[in-house]
């Protein structure tokens, strides 16, 4: 960072940062001129939590072949730092799909009945084309929020390690519904609300985006798709075989960019979520570690 001096007889010169403070004969007049000091550096913010955080690379290994969403999560070393889990409660699921087609069904039966005993008491035709309709699109309605509403919440939890014995913070889902946006707290280990995470639906068919909210609702960081060109190109190509990878961009106030989130071109899925550009550490480790957990899981990728 260049500093400017100035001397006494006007002439001015931009100096190199390491002559900052030193006194120095002006070029012109050789009168002493002092280079102005630089500005203190701005502290770097300690990181709140348990100190597993407090680093700028997280590597995240999806674990496959098993029901439930699994990542252990190393340093560039491999070293291993946690383990994340997301349970799909795959036997509830099929139970909450069985109730929402029965529910659909029920529906559709009743629908007929109405249907029925309104032609032969001699209602308008208007209105039975109403009921007609609602047997039929009601129903598959009825069958879309039992899917949306009957399976339970799933939340991913944060351990120490694959023992499951101490949790470090675990990423709630605020509704079971959740059909125009996703939402979901992030806790610490004591149960403390660090943030939310949020998502909106209609915003992400171009181009995802997610939210990551303090707990009094002000925006810090936002995670966007790094091109919209390749967004695109994702949506029209469903993907490429896995060839378009979906990586993002971590942006803090003002779109100033803080870090990234990288799917690695491998056969398993593996994510590295880098920090470095947040030399400050301005943004909760522990908020963007979650963040970079539903960026994956989240998009059911």
């Amino acid at each position: 960072m260049p500093v400017k001096a100035v001397c006494a007889c006007g002439a001015s010169y931009y100096l190199k940062d390491e002559y900052a403070g030193l006194r120095l004969a002006c070029p012109r007049c050789a009168a002493a001129v002092e280079a102005p000091r630089l500005p203190p550096r701005p502290a770097v913010r300690e990181q709140p939590g348990d100190p597993v955080f407090a680093r700028d690379k997280f590597l995240l290994n999806e674990r496959h072949f098993g029901v439930n969403e699994k990542y252990y999560v190393t340093d560039p070393a491999g070293r291993p730092l946690l383990f994340v889990e997301r349970p799909a409660y795959l036997s509830l699921n099929v139970l909450a799909g069985l109730g929402a087609v029965a529910a659909g069904s029920a529906n559709l039966l009743l629908s007929g009945f109405v249907y029925f005993f309104l032609r032969h008491g001699g209602v308008d035709t208007f209105t039975l084309g109403v009921v007609s309709v609602w047997g039929k699109l009601g129903s598959l309605l009825v069958v879309f929020l039992g899917l949306m509403s009957f399976p339970p919440k799933r939340d991913a939890t944060v351990y120490r390690d694959d023992t499951r014995r101490e949790t470090l913070l675990r990423i709630a889902q605020d509704r079971r519904l959740q059909l125009f946006g996703a939402s979901y707290t992030v806790y610490d280990g004591k149960g403390a609300a660090l943030g939310r995470l949020r998502k909106q639906r209609l915003r992400n068919i171009l181009r995802k985006r997610w939210y990551c909210l303090s707990a009094a609702g002000e925006v810090l960081f936002i995670a966007r798709e790094d091109s919209m060109v390749l967004s695109l190109l994702r949506r029209f190509l469903l993907g490429f075989f896995g060839l378009l990878r979906t990586d993002f961009l971590i942006y803090g106030p003002h779109w100033r960019v803080l870090g990234e989130f990288d799917r690695r071109f491998t056969l398993l899925d593996r994510y590295v979520l880098d920090l470095g550009a947040d030399g400050l550490r301005a943004m909760d480790r522990r908020l963007a570690l979650a963040m970079g957990v539903m960026l994956d899981t989240g998009e059911n990728r």
